[in-house]
């Protein structure tokens, strides 16, 4: 089920949490799964697995959730925040034990990117006692996840280990044979040192590394209709390697019931390695080909080359193999005070904090013309070619305040972020760009008034900010925005329901382009304004559990989000999803439609659960609706869950997800069709103490 961000009713804003038992309801490790299920959420699907997902919030542009803040445990998680925001590293969802959504003047305490809104992720706390839980489970496509968790505190220390290993064979079928799956690791250990009362120190480490055979090169309409897990031949070098280490030390001091105050250090590092298909030397462009399908003419031949039924003949044939080799550093300190003072009928809750923040990214992107012969890519000899070698640096001095003060049953809600950030780029070899320093205000006001203690409404607007990122033309702008909010939330325990209209008026739209999003390989990670557009909708949930006779329960979950969007100002953009817009046109990747739905059958010692989700068609580049051939069809997935409590401790599970076997099409980014994932049942058991089995 999904809750308010603090497990109350009392947030004056839009706030939503997907709970542990909500997340082990399908066991997904697919985090843009979760989200069907929080109003205002849109994904963009690519690989079929989520390794690399795209998530939007109200608008936002969803390639690589670049354009909203992701945090684990309320500490940055994004490679580069600020320098390279694209979320090629996202935590897997499995090890999570809740996934928090804040959207309107809720989002501004968290920052750098609050145009949409927040997601922060939740990991496992140190257990009060001895706990432990072990998770097996093996399906089909030869998918296997064994993840593991142990952990006790005494008076005053205390650890948890945690370890999971994810696999599948994959369900794609290259032409020549071959890989197509994926492997995945994640670690996280977490010491904790208690001095009395009042006074905690916590280290957490974690360590993760994945090597999945991807590409960004998906199929024409008519290869998706005869297979849509098709993989074309000129996609079989695709390989993604990636390592990432995770040190932070946080403290965390109580001197009074009224005070807290939480620090944090932190230092994150990653290394990637993607090897994959660029398109021709010479020929069009991937994206364009794909989509328009040629059954003659030149544009024939290189589909054909493409799928290995013919070899290269020329040097414009060649295929352009390119490696995207990056190193990122962020480290930080940052620090949140909450002061409350409650009377009987006035109080206040003060929250402020402070984080000073640095990135450093390091690109080294190389080419590699192969040629096609007898189906296979067949290095063309020469030295590799160097595209880009280039630093980049970001450093941000973030400070925020958020008041919420009480007058008897009247919440007012005054919010200030002040966003510092300096940035500087240079490619190697060449003098670096002079330090640009921008400061950015972002107000926000809120207000609640709670007309029964089961209901409450609400309004706010707050000032949304995406940065620019270092190394851009000095014409490009911060995404600027001012979002409004109102509605209304009930909750009775059982029954919660939740009704909201948003109001997003972007003074200056950003694109950003990237590999993800179809972009040439010239552009990447280059911004792009996109002037004025406005994102309106409602979003609404609702729940209640229905109680039966013999410990029987029925519990019914939905939502719905209607999304509009328009642009304000027309003109032609650089970036292949704006393209040459027009005053009217909507966004990309943006459905006006979605909804979702949950229903179970809940006994003392077994549960079933279906889930569906449905969303309506998206256009491919900013556009008019209805959707076209060359845009994304509506989507529709139903899923279902069987769990038996076999003893105290052992919990048996199977999961089946995409029951219907749908094959309608996710996207046609980065280049060509992209499929969901195909019917799949898991089978699996969790080994707990008996106080958890079952919880």
């Amino acid at each position: 089920m999904v809750y308010s961000a603090d497990g109350t009713p009392r947030v004056a804003g839009s706030a939503q949490v997907v709970d542990e038992a909500a997340l082990e309801a399908f066991e997904y490790n697919d985090i843009e799964r979760v989200l069907t299920q929080v109003p205002g959420i849109s994904t963009r699907g690519e690989d079929g697995f989520g390794l690399r997902p795209n998530i939007g919030i109200r608008g936002a542009n969803s390639d690589r959730s670049a354009k909203i803040t992701l945090m684990e445990d309320g500490v940055l998680l994004a490679p580069a925040p600020y320098a390279a925001p694209a979320a090629y590293y996202f935590p897997m969802t499995t090890r999570m034990t809740a996934v928090e959504v804040f959207k309107g003047p809720a989002a501004t305490r968290f920052g750098p990117h609050t145009v949409g809104g927040a997601i922060n992720l939740r990991t496992r706390p140190v257990p009060e006692g001895a706990e432990y839980a072990v998770d097996l489970s093996g399906g089909m496509y030869q998918s296997a996840k064994a993840h593991a968790w142990g952990g006790a505190q005494g008076d005053h220390l205390g650890g948890l280990i945690e370890g999971v290993h994810l696999r599948s064979g994959g369900f794609k079928t290259l032409d020549t044979g071959g890989p197509t799956g994926f492997g995945r690791t994640e670690l996280m250990g977490k010491g904790k040192l208690r001095f009395g009362s009042a006074h905690s120190l916590q280290l957490k480490l974690g360590y993760a590394q994945e090597r999945s055979n991807e590409t960004y090169t998906g199929l024409t309409a008519s290869d998706y209709a005869a297979d849509p897990y098709r993989r074309y031949a000129a996609t079989q070098l695709g390989l993604m390697q990636w390592d990432r280490s995770q040190a932070e030390l946080s403290w965390t001091a109580e001197p009074t019931d009224d005070l807290k105050i939480r620090t944090v250090a932190y230092h994150h590092f990653l290394t990637r390695d993607w090897r994959k298909l660029d398109g021709f030397a010479g020929g069009p462009d991937l994206h364009d080909l794909l989509q328009a399908d040629p059954s003659t003419g030149q544009g024939a031949v290189y589909l054909d080359i493409l799928r290995g039924e013919e070899d290269s003949a020329s040097p414009e044939q060649l295929l352009d193999i390119v490696t995207n080799d990056r190193r990122f550093h962020a480290f930080g300190v940052q620090s949140t005070l909450l002061w409350d003072l409650n009377g009987d009928r006035v109080g206040s809750s003060l929250e402020a904090g402070l984080r000073l923040h640095q990135d450093l990214v390091h690109r080294t992107q190389t080419l590699r013309p192969h040629a096609m012969t007898d189906g296979r890519l067949v290095r063309d000899g020469g030295p590799a070619e160097l595209l880009t070698d280039s630093d980049a640096m970001a450093r941000a001095l973030a400070v925020h305040l958020h008041e919420d003060l009480r007058l008897d049953k009247l919440h007012v809600i005054p919010g200030l972020r002040v966003e510092t950030v300096q940035t500087t780029f240079q490619e190697v070899g060449e003098a670096a760009e002079a330090l640009q320093t921008r400061v950015t205000p972002l107000p926000s006001v809120g207000a609640l008034y709670e007309i029964t203690p089961w209901v409450d409404v609400f309004a706010g607007s707050y000032r949304g900010f995406s940065p620019v990122a270092p190394g851009q033309d000095p014409a490009v702008l911060p995404e600027l925005s001012w979002n409004s909010e109102a509605g209304f939330r009930l909750d009775q325990g059982e029954r919660h329901a939740e009704l909201v209209g948003f109001f997003n008026d972007y003074q200056n739209l950003t694109g950003q382009c990237s590999l993800s999003g179809g972009c040439d390989v010239a552009q990447v990670d280059q911004q792009f304004n996109g002037g004025a557009v406005q994102v309106y909708g409602v979003e609404s949930t609702a729940g209640l559990v229905i109680l039966l006779p013999a410990g029987l329960s029925i519990p019914l979950d939905a939502s719905y989000t209607w999304t509009e969007s328009r642009f304000q100002t027309g003109f032609v953009s650089g970036f292949d999803q704006f393209g040459a817009v027009e005053i009217g046109d909507s966004l990309p990747y943006v459905a006006r439609h979605q909804a979702s739905a949950r229903a179970g059958l809940s006994a003392e010692k077994a549960d079933l659960t279906l889930g569906a989700a449905w969303r309506d068609g998206m256009l491919d580049a900013a556009g008019r609706f209805p959707v076209t051939e060359a845009d994304i069809p509506p989507l529709f997935l139903l899923d279902a869950s069987v769990r038996v409590q076999a003893t105290r401790r052992l919990e048996l599970y199977a999961v089946g997800t995409n029951l219907t076997a749908s094959q309608a099409i996710t996207s046609w980014r980065p280049m060509g069709a992209r499929p969901t994932a195909p019917l799949t049942v898991m089978v699996g058991l969790k080994l707990r103490p008996p106080e958890r089995a079952g919880g």
